[in-house]
């Protein structure tokens, strides 16, 4: 039997220029090239005036950084469509956030033809903001049901069904572009009307990438929430590929969270464990680079650190 070749990945994450993303970044190296195998080729964008001994230290790592602008004026989180609209020789552009930490190999996961993406963790926006915005937008689309992972602030777990965690997207060979392009146009959009968005104006991204994909005419395929587990789950799985170690998250789960910024196994399931333990030899790691580079060494504080508060 001849064995399915492994799918080529162009594994991309976006740095804006804040010390946050500096912190965050060196984890995400470190992940990105030790916990995953070489058909995995990591690439980090720029956008703006990252200091140069960071960008010398991520090329150390073997990972290919490209100047970027900002995609959409007034949407930094939009910044996180630079990596589709660049090149890449690959079967699959995945574009993750900073916060995203890979413990184990997804490539049985990466099969699909389709435009794939996290489902939504907490129904932002909820149905009725949804409506508003496709009755506003001119596609002459329908709100269409969906299920957020976890109630959100409004008591419910219904969102629309295109809605995401904007944490990690994947685009096959060929999609790249087009749903760029796309996602582009409709967080342009919102931004100049970001008054429909009302207190969920901060997911521009997101909610531009759902109007993308009413534009293409097409549904997401939701990944399993495993590549992008977030601390709410990590007592109710068994398995985990990644870790999103959001700053959002961390100051609700101090109790997950060592004095020397490693997390606690105690209590996981075997193979959360083991990634568990696979992401803290990388944070050791992590810390020892953090405090060594001028640019980042003040800013520790910002890493990991459950009472720091963005």
């Amino acid at each position: 039997m001849t064995a399915m070749r492994k799918s080529t990945v162009a594994l991309c994450c976006v740095v804006d220029a804040h010390p946050r993303f500096y912190v965050e970044s060196v984890l995400w190296a470190l992940c990105a090239t030790r916990n995953l195998p070489d058909h995995f080729r990591p690439f980090v964008y720029v956008v703006g005036n990252v200091p140069n001994d960071l960008l010398d230290w991520l090329r150390s790592q073997k990972i290919e950084v490209r100047a970027a602008t900002p995609v959409v004026e007034g949407s930094p989180h939009s910044n996180k469509i630079a990596p589709f609209l660049g090149g890449h020789d690959a079967d699959f552009t995945v574009v993750c956030d900073a916060d995203l930490y890979w413990v184990g190999d997804p490539s049985l996961l990466l099969t699909s033809g389709r435009v794939r993406a996290a489902p939504n963790n907490h129904a932002n926006p909820p149905p009725r903001v949804f409506r508003s915005i496709l009755a506003a937008c001119g596609l002459d689309r329908p709100y269409r049901p969906g299920m957020a992972l976890f109630t959100g602030i409004e008591g419910v777990r219904e969102t629309h069904i295109n809605n995401i965690s904007a944490g990690i997207v994947v685009a096959p060979r060929g999609r790249a572009c087009e749903l760029a392009e796309a996602w582009r146009k409709w967080a342009g959009w919102l931004v100049r009307n970001r008054h429909l968005l009302e207190r969920w104006a901060v997911h521009v991204d997101q909610v531009g990438f759902a109007l993308a994909m009413e534009e293409l005419g097409e549904d997401v395929e939701h990944l399993c929430p495993h590549v992008n587990t977030v601390l709410h789950l990590l007592r109710e799985i068994s398995t985990c590929y990644a870790l999103h170690l959001t700053t959002g998250h961390i100051p609700e789960f101090p109790k997950l969270f060592n004095a020397d910024r490693t997390l606690v196994t105690d209590g996981m399931a075997e193979g959360v464990r083991a990634g568990l333990s696979r992401l803290n030899e990388r944070i050791a790691e992590a810390v020892a680079v953090i405090r060594a580079l001028p640019s980042t060494r003040d800013h520790l504080d910002k890493f990991l650190n459950p009472a720091w508060v963005r």
